[in-house]
């Protein structure tokens, strides 16, 4: 008897060349290094990191939270594989307002 297992994919994967930034339950690619803007940034649980661009992510809806720095307009994303919260990217007042500024 063969037990076949189905294989996990991703939407994108990135080049084996880089370093590539993962989700830390189903190792989905996330990002390359290249994207990455910053290390400096205080979440609530722990360092975040802040990329210009990432991949095999979802976005929730946007919504007004309070920040260290202030009230800011964002939505939590996910990795689109295993569904893990991985952190919030800032959106524009105007996905708050519903309508076009």
């Amino acid at each position: 008897m063969v037990r076949m297992t189905r294989s996990k994919t991703f939407q994108a994967y990135l080049p084996n060349c880089h370093r590539t930034y993962s989700c830390i339950h189903c190792r989905a690619h996330l990002a390359n290094h290249d994207e990455l803007i910053s290390k400096s940034f205080q979440g609530s649980q722990g360092r975040a990191y802040l990329f210009n661009s990432v991949v095999n992510v979802g976005c929730g809806p946007a919504e007004e939270r309070v920040l260290l720095t202030g009230l800011h307009a964002v939505a939590d994303i996910y990795c689109e594989n295993c569904k893990t919260t991985l952190g919030w990217k800032y959106v524009s007042m105007r996905h708050i307002l519903g309508r076009k500024m």
